[in-house]
């Protein structure tokens, strides 16, 4: 099966220790391609890249969107160029993700294409993905309040699928409210729930395939926000990082953010 992890930053070289983690533990655990994509790329990045031999293609942002908006535009476009070359692709972020395990191991991809995976709370119980919503969708009024969300940092599937599935989320971020500068999420959890995707496979905590640790892990509002109680009422436990392959937003905890970095070492 050919494979492929991808992801898109700009201002690559500051970051390239980053980079290196979510690349090399990926590729410990799989034999699959590494493609990042750079947006507007410097000189000092194509350098960082390259020394470090991390493959990039380039892109440039007009500037209508902050980056983290539009990184959808691009890697829809990018995921649909390379349809033919791999698979199964993941997209990820790429500055707070690392691998522990083979992720597309376990993925039923003869009945699905499309992979998410859900963060344990709802929209209700989540104050800021609440907040990004009723100012990006003012007109879905609550309506995902009792819904869980969906991070948009993690997803993989089939190119073809996938690629359709990150467009569709650009379209639907063209249509928010500029409230928030971060729109992209929102508007997948939109997608997630308008019935319009069979082929998509939620993912959720029990399934141990990707944790996001801004709620789903001891950050500062684990219990203070009621995250804690929230996952505990729903999956009468309280899920272990290192049970599971991908690691998301590891950095905002400092012991298990340390526990991570020595995978690079």
């Amino acid at each position: 099966m050919r494979k492929l992890l991808t992801g898109a930053v700009n201002n690559a070289s500051q970051h390239i220790d980053k980079i290196l983690l979510w690349k090399n533990t990926f590729q410990k655990h799989t034999n699959g391609d590494v493609i990042l994509v750079s947006l507007n790329t410097t000189i000092k990045d194509e350098e960082a890249l390259e020394r470090n031999g991390i493959r990039y293609v380039k892109e440039t942002t007009d500037g209508s969107e902050t980056i983290n908006n539009a990184r959808i535009f691009h890697m829809g476009n990018f995921i649909k160029s390379i349809e033919n070359d791999y698979d199964v692709v993941m997209y990820t972020d790429v500055f707070d993700v690392a691998f522990l395990k083979d992720p597309f191991e376990n993925l039923d991809l003869y009945n699905y294409s499309i992979f998410i995976a859900g963060e344990g709370v709802t929209h209700g119980e989540e104050p800021w993905n609440a907040d990004v919503m009723k100012k990006c969708y003012p007109n879905t009024k609550g309506r995902y309040n009792l819904k869980e969300v969906f991070c948009s940092g993690v997803m993989a599937g089939k190119p073809r699928e996938l690629s359709n599935w990150v467009q569709d989320i650009w379209l639907t971020l063209l249509k928010s409210q500029k409230g928030h500068d971060i729109a992209d999420q929102a508007a997948m959890n939109i997608n997630v729930y308008n019935q319009g995707y069979p082929s998509l496979k939620k993912l959720f905590i029990y399934d141990k395939w990707c944790i996001h640790l801004a709620t789903g892990g001891p950050t500062q509002f684990f219990e203070q926000w009621g995250f804690k109680q929230a996952i505990e009422r729903k999956y009468k436990t309280v899920p272990k990082w290192n049970e599971f392959a991908i690691v998301h937003q590891f950095n905002r905890i400092p012991d298990i953010h340390k526990e991570i970095k020595k995978l690079n070492e």
